[in-house]
């Protein structure tokens, strides 16, 4: 579809849905208003806000290409179609986090569901993402629907779907799905009941508490206690579990950050509240340098994802997400020996380093595609077959960690508990978690890992996204910044793993590198694991981008 196109349909959209949309609508002004803005209609009616791997993620606003009830009420109408078709008697659980219309739009999709004939449990206050993994097994559920846009900025939002195991939709459900939500039209008249909706909630997240307290039944509130934590929700749903958890587990030297501990839709202190960006941690340093203390957790929104920053030497340390994750499997491996034969799961686009620890103590390294639900699945498989017990430990390079089979899911609460274990330890031997991390480097290997995130908005950056990803895979074979290339993998091809649009390059000084769209946002992420100088791949890579950038559509 040329510019001429997407044009077109985005102006008869936006004909149609000033003639179908009502006074009192959400976003009704904001319709109105986009009849002088071109850019911005064009690109809230260009295309249809895409069904994706796990479900759809976008801006809010009037509009085909956002959020807003129309889409949340047709996305959940198809997913109603899909459970009547292959579900007897099918329920549901939904749950929200604290973004601006979560709890609007948890509401309209449990009254569509309901509608339809669905039993349905909402809850009743914001839940994390992990507390809704949980409760889905717990309750003998089909499926959840989160209401969620994790750590993006405060103007998106999105509907995550998630399937009777506990883990976001796999294999062919969401092209299934997406088929069902393309046969239905944003102004029919679903089934709505919004008066015989279940409200639950407490006893389940009572009871997810207990399981972590279960699950992590080893701390020592003698050793943890000697750390200083300031804890920050960043004004999402992670406050009140992760109190809740280090209280039962005796652990009570923590402070929480005042401007970002109650759920805020506003996120007024960070508008963007990515636990994988330095500048998220501003008010945790500020509260650091009043109260003093050792590290500062961070839990995202809908708390799935944590992260840790700290002072080293008086600069600003922030782990990523590989650093983290492998700081814990050291502690784990060393305090809680692993049996031979256990199983780390991680993502492809996470840090090699984790073979060469997990080798060390007899595990194996089970590789996933990148997304939290490919170890969710693998979780199952293991489960299905009787061997739950060989799973040790997940992770992914975009801090999400899982210790136990008892969820199939990320989980930041849990994560947030085994931060302060493992800082505590490493401070009892006079260290903090950097140090500990060069000695690890200096017994496996040093290895940097960076992520690097290109945008492509509006109707041609799918477009130029796709021409990037074509460039490398038919064009770049023998080297790439002037390495050696000594091994490329196409995901598209037979690799052992489902198909996807990713690509590995293994260079001859030992680093590696992967390029991939992004399933959820309009952006190409590059991930290396670089073990020389790395500049002029970088710059290879960033030409090559630039290129296509300025092409003329």
């Amino acid at each position: 579809m040329d510019t001429k196109e997407f044009r077109e349909r985005a102006e008869r959209e936006y004909e149609r849905w000033c003639s179908n949309c009502k006074e009192n609508d959400e976003y009704y002004k904001e319709l109105l208003s986009l009849s002088t803005n071109d850019a911005e209609r064009i690109d809230s009616f260009y295309k249809a806000l895409s069904f994706g791997t796990s479900g759809i993620r976008g801006l809010m606003g009037p509009g085909t290409n956002r959020i807003n009830g129309y889409v949340i009420r047709k996305a959940t109408q198809g997913v109603a179609n899909f459970l009547r078709k292959t579900v007897k008697s099918p329920a549901v659980v939904v749950a929200y986090d604290s973004r601006k219309g979560s709890e609007y739009y948890a509401r309209e999709t449990a009254a569509v569901l309901k509608g339809n004939g669905i039993d349905v449990c909402l809850f009743e206050e914001v839940a994390p993402v992990p507390l809704l993994s949980y409760a889905i097994t717990k309750m003998e559920c089909d499926m959840g629907i989160m209401i969620t846009a994790s750590h993006n900025p405060k103007k998106y939002n999105g509907y995550k779907v998630f399937n009777r195991h506990g883990y976001q939709i796999t294999g062919d459900t969401p092209e299934l799905i997406l088929k069902e939500i393309d046969a239905l039209d944003y102004f029919d008249e679903f089934p709505y009941d919004a008066e015989h909706i279940y409200y639950g909630g407490k006893q389940i997240g009572e009871a997810f508490v207990q399981d972590i307290r279960k699950r992590i039944w080893w701390t020592n509130p003698e050793i943890m206690n000697c750390l200083k934590t300031v804890y920050t929700p960043l004004n999402g749903t992670g406050g009140a579990y992760v109190s809740s958890v280090f209280d039962s587990v005796g652990y009570h030297n923590y402070k929480i950050v005042p401007s970002q501990e109650k759920p805020d839709e506003n996120f007024p202190t960070c508008p963007q509240p990515n636990p994988e960006k330095i500048l998220t941690y501003k008010e945790g340093f500020e509260l650091l340098d009043r109260s003093g203390g050792d590290i500062i957790i961070a839990t995202d929104p809908d708390a799935d994802r944590i992260g840790v920053a700290f002072y080293h030497n008086g600069s600003k340390i922030l782990l990523s997400g590989n650093q983290l994750g492998i700081l814990i499997l050291d502690y784990l491996c060393h305090m809680l020996p692993p049996r031979k034969g256990q199983i780390v799961a991680k993502s492809i686009a996470t840090t090699p380093l984790a073979l060469n620890l997990a080798h060390r103590f007899g595990m194996k390294v089970v590789n996933t595609l990148p997304g939290f639900k490919y170890i969710g699945e693998f979780i199952t498989r293991l489960e299905n077959a009787g061997m739950a017990d060989q799973f040790y430990f997940g992770f992914e390079e975009s801090n999400g960690y899982l210790y136990g089979p008892s969820l199939k899911e990320k989980d930041g609460i849990s994560g947030a508990l085994l931060a302060v274990v493992v800082a505590s330890f490493h401070k009892c031997q006079g260290k903090d978690l950097l140090d500990r991390l060069y000695e690890i480097y200096d017994e496996y290997g040093y290895c940097v890992d960076k992520t690097r995130n290109y945008y492509f908005h509006g109707p041609k950056g799918a477009e130029k996204m796709a021409q990037i990803m074509s460039f490398f895979r038919t064009e770049i074979n023998d080297t790439l910044g002037g390495k050696q290339i000594v091994r490329k993998i196409d995901y598209m091809q037979p690799s052992g793993l489902p198909p996807a649009d990713v690509l590995q390059f293994d260079l001859d000084d030992g680093s590696m590198l992967l390029i991939r769209p992004s399933g959820t946002e309009p952006k190409m992420k590059i991930y290396s694991f670089e073990s020389d100088d790395f500049k002029d791949v970088e710059e290879e890579i960033g030409k090559v981008i630039d290129y296509f950038r300025g092409l003329q559509s």
